[in-house]
């Protein structure tokens, strides 16, 4: 269809529009996952350390998860960082892959898994190899299916050729992530009944340090 008749405010508002109607079916994704979400609050309350990865993408919702956790006093680790903990038994890790088949981030889960950690896989197919070394996993769609052990470059050239989605290029995985993520801190946030203004100023200091 031409465009030559619309704003391109036409196309932001359409797809906004679009988007906004699409993201109404998540409560329902994770209606159908209560028992794993119980047990990923669970993994995080037990653990001595949280350590998080995800690559490209789904880093975005990967580090917004570590960031608000150490707001609320865990012990995290984005993986990412030039400085990092090692992974122990005691440990929960979790990782963001649509596809399951982010080559970087498997050898994460297989380390983990040396070490006997938990690994909580955030993905979109059941059957990939990072659910595979996975002890639960959480599943979102949206993620791109890819062939077994692509790196994250490949991936991204592959996605060029996607079937069209209201998400341009890609990014629905990556959208349900974050706000899976957000859901997932509002909730303990209240359940944990943590006072907003300790978390502010958790925000806060993180901002002066980074200064």
């Amino acid at each position: 269809m031409s465009n030559s008749k619309k704003r391109f405010s036409d196309l932001v508002l359409e797809y906004s529009k679009a988007i906004s109607s699409y993201l109404k079916g998540f409560p329902s994704i994770l209606e159908d996952q209560r028992d794993k979400l119980e047990e990923i609050y669970s993994l995080l309350e037990k653990s001595r350390a949280v350590h998080i990865y995800g690559k490209g993408r789904s880093a975005n919702a990967a580090v917004g998860l570590a960031l608000r956790l150490k707001h609320f006093g865990y012990n995290v680790w984005f993986i990412g960082d030039v400085v990092k903990e090692r992974i122990k038994k005691e440990d929960v890790v979790i990782l963001f892959s649509g596809s399951g088949e982010t080559s970087e981030v498997i050898d994460v889960a297989k380390r983990a898994k040396i070490e006997r950690a938990k690994v909580v896989a955030i993905t979109s197919y059941k059957d990939s190899n990072l659910a595979k070394n996975s002890d639960l996993i959480l599943y979102l769609p949206g993620g791109i299916e890819k062939r077994k052990g692509w790196d994250y470059l490949e991936a991204q050239l592959a996605s060029e050729s996607a079937s069209e989605s209201i998400f341009y290029g890609g990014g629905e995985f990556e959208t349900m992530a974050y706000l899976f993520q957000e859901t997932l801190i509002s909730a303990i946030g209240r359940y944990k009944k943590i006072p907003e203004s300790k978390v502010m100023a958790e925000h806060e200091r993180d901002e002066v340090v980074e200064e």
